[in-house]
């Protein structure tokens, strides 16, 4: 049966330390973790951990793991680039499987790109304040330590949906409203519902956001997915409020469908258009694609023989009114027929691999998707996008570029 994983934040939210603290009361080794966390000091100049310890806890009234942390970090701010650097060598000795590393490093790219496009800089040229601190890392770290050692990163990951708190928020930049903007930015278009109240306070951090969009890539769910618990973690926060238990609850099981696919509803948008040119298509096409799911044209013959071009438009419920915006604007369609259907899909995630074209270093993103039971790899698909930039540095067919970055991949996350 396959392995499920259901993280609840939905009433306390969610941070980094809170994550790494429920895996470790879920079972992950906290010998194991506690030295991944030391090991984090080695390579960020200017930090040194005192304490890094687990204890339990009672949190209004629920027995939950904390994570006791104490260090020193003369560091105000990093550059993005830096915190990268650091984190990438500190999975490299402490030896990370690939799929923990590619967890870690991809939660940090969400947190430098939301703050790249709130504050309007380049990936390359952000520099991080409040996420700069060894405490980043550590909970990176620790987080990819404790999914590894309890085997958790080939399962289904679902989340519930995500509570933020209120009121406002004083940081680097002044007083902002809670969630932030880096918050906002990193759940933007990946289906994650946000729940504002119980507190004025910040309930979710960038840190824990950008881990659970990476753990959890089909957003919120609104119920829980069949499963029959197994273990159930606890993780506790820093603070202390009225009402509630300031704890993630983690949730791991075995699902009771024999399938190993998900179901998700999307919906399908057509329309008929009978008098356009293959360039007027073409553009509607290119335009659609930066908002739906997928897009087809399927040519035919309509009523007086006609010929005619069905518009068939796969799109997340979220993004139906840009879908439909630009349909109506590029085609001059009159009209579109919109059905909500259910979807199944094989859950898959993204890591990226690096790999190395004629003496060139590159990152390409990989989709993969493994076997329910065994772990195995049944398919691994490099980004189209990510070859043919290679190819283009190269100097390379797209064709032979695929071949090569296929063979590379394989190599490092394993073969079918």
């Amino acid at each position: 049966m396959a392995k499920v994983v259901v993280i609840d934040s939905q009433v306390a939210g969610i941070a980094g330390d809170m994550l790494v603290s429920a895996l470790v009361d879920a079972g992950a080794s906290e010998r194991k973790v506690t030295r991944a966390i030391f090991a984090c000091q080695d390579f960020l100049k200017g930090s040194i951990i005192s304490k890094a310890e687990f204890a339990k806890v009672i949190s209004h009234g629920f027995s939950a793991t904390r994570l006791h942390i104490a260090y020193k970090d003369s560091a105000a701010k990093r550059s993005g680039a830096e915190m990268q650097r650091a984190l990438a060598r500190c999975c490299d000795s402490i030896g990370l499987e690939q799929r923990a590393k590619a967890f870690a490093m991809e939660s940090l790219k969400t947190i430098i790109s939301a703050e790249a496009r709130v504050h309007g800089e380049d990936f390359n040229d952000v520099h991080l304040h409040e996420t700069s601190s060894i405490d980043t890392l550590v909970d990176l770290i620790g987080c990819a330590a404790a999914l590894e050692d309890l085997k958790l990163l080939g399962s289904r990951i679902y989340s519930t949906k995500v509570a933020v708190g209120g009121g406002l928020l004083k940081f680097s930049h002044g007083t902002v409203p809670n969630p932030s903007a880096a918050m906002l930015e990193i759940f933007k278009g990946k289906n994650f519902i946000l729940v504002g109240g119980l507190v004025d306070a910040e309930l979710t951090t960038p840190t824990g956001a950008a881990m659970l969009v990476n753990l959890a890539q089909e957003g919120s769910v609104s119920y829980y997915p069949s499963i029959s618990p197994e273990r159930t973690g606890y993780g506790a926060g820093s603070k202390e409020f009225e009402g509630f238990a300031n704890v993630v609850r983690l949730l791991i099981g075995t699902s009771a469908v024999t399938t190993e696919t998900m179901k998700d509803t999307v919906c399908v948008v057509e329309t008929n258009i009978d008098d356009a040119s293959g360039e007027l298509i073409g553009n509607l096409v290119e335009r659609l694609s930066d908002v739906a799911k997928d897009v087809s044209v399927i040519s035919g013959t309509t009523k007086k023989s006609r010929p005619t071009y069905l518009i068939r438009i796969i799109s997340d419920k979220a993004q139906l009114n840009d879908v439909l915006e630009v349909l109506f604007a590029e085609s001059g369609t009159l009209g579109a027929r919109v059905q909500e259907v259910e979807r199944f899909v094989l859950p898959r995630a993204v890591i990226t691999v690096p790999v190395s074209i004629n003496g060139i270093s590159f990152d390409v993103h990989v989709k993969l998707v493994r076997d329910s039971r065994s772990g195995k790899i049944k398919n691994a698909k490099p980004e189209f996008e990510d070859i043919r930039i290679i190819a283009s540095r190269t100097r390379s067919s797209v064709k032979r570029t695929m071949e090569l970055v296929s063979s590379q991949v394989m190599q490092k996350v394993g073969g079918f």
